[in-house]
């Protein structure tokens, strides 16, 4: 299983997280009101990230959905200031935003079906090369779809229909953690010639790789991370935020901001009796709310249990979050009183 540090100790995540606690307080605004967004509509956004937000390795792309070469805004001795800035830029757009070690492309617009193909074909051949009897059975094999890869990269608290984000990042990550496999259906379904099948070798192999600073900063993992906009459950209170592409098939986390409850003491991996001051990301009207990092385990196609290891994540031992800072300018920002 993937470390917490490693899952959401990134200037990535660190970003990301403190967008959230500024969203946090628009929702514990609109909670008192009592205009909080129902858990499934769209809209558990701050000024911040009110698009959702995809974030990928960007050597694992080798084209947009127009087969047109990726566009890079290049940043040059990139740092983890000069990186978070940029981070907090891209989640004002629509589609994805791709990472490489010297600058990010914006608002890249990837083609769902191409990843959908490529995902499941990975997984069909490698759930049939493993099958001991070389027989053929009576019936073919069944098509591993985008929905059964998708489901399995969900919480269940996420039921179908799903939309295109969730859709293309579930099928992203069953291609990063097979690369490999994934270089070849590209080379194939790209039709890959000549030099260009050593530069995107090389880009697959770089995003399976930390991007670090001069500094010894981790400024991103090799992961797909998703800003949704939707609570999906009643004691969550911002958009929920997936990491995806590590471990074996199926395997993801889950980061929320979410109301501090005796269920979640019972839930936590790890004995506790009750939250402490260091846990608490806000307190307002009688709430506290806690970071939760939930990690969900593998499983094949289609399937997802509901069991997970959940554990809580501290916004200064773990993240280094200045809150009191975050906190004074979201209370401007959102009118709270």
């Amino acid at each position: 299983m993937e470390s917490k540090k490693n899952l959401i100790g990134t200037e990535l995540m660190k970003e990301i997280i403190s967008i959230r606690v500024d969203t946090l307080w628009r929702m514990l605004g609109l909670r008192k009101e009592g205009r909080l967004p129902k858990v499934d509509e769209e809209g558990a956004t701050g000024e911040f990230d009110n698009k959702g937000a995809m974030f990928i390795p960007g050597g694992f792309i080798f084209e947009d959905s127009d087969r047109k070469a990726v566009e890079k805004n290049p940043m040059p001795d990139m740092d983890a200031q000069k990186f978070r800035k940029g981070i907090r830029a891209a989640m004002h757009y629509d589609n994805a935003t791709l990472i490489y070690d010297d600058g990010l492309a914006l608002a890249v617009n990837l083609d769902n079906g191409f990843f959908a193909q490529i995902a499941g074909s990975i997984l069909a051949f490698k759930q049939e090369s493993s099958k001991r009897k070389p027989l053929l059975s009576s019936d073919p094999p069944e098509r591993i779809q985008s929905r059964h890869i998708t489901r399995s990269y969900c919480p269940t608290f996420i039921s179908p229909p799903y939309g295109a984000r969730t859709k293309l990042s579930s099928c992203l990550a069953a291609c990063l953690i097979q690369p490999s496999m994934y270089y070849v259906e590209c080379r194939m379904g790209l039709g890959l010639r000549g030099r260009e099948q050593k530069e995107f070798w090389d880009g697959v192999k770089a995003s399976r790789k930390p991007i670090v600073d001069k500094e010894d900063k981790t400024l991103a993992g090799p992961y797909v991370v998703v800003c949704h906009n939707t609570r999906y459950r009643r004691e969550i209170l911002t958009g929920i935020t997936k990491i995806l592409g590590f471990g074996k098939f199926g395997e993801f986390a889950v980061f929320t901001l979410e109301e501090a409850s005796n269920d979640l003491i019972n839930e936590l991996d790890y004995g506790k009796s009750e939250f402490s001051s260091g846990d608490v990301f806000a307190e307002y009207e009688g709430l506290q709310v806690v970071g939760v990092l939930r990690i969900y385990p593998e499983t094949t196609p289609g399937k997802r249990l509901q069991r997970t290891t959940a554990m809580l994540v501290s916004p200064a031992k773990d993240l280094e979050l200045d809150l009191e800072t975050i906190t004074e300018d979201a209370k401007v920002r959102y009118n709270i009183r």
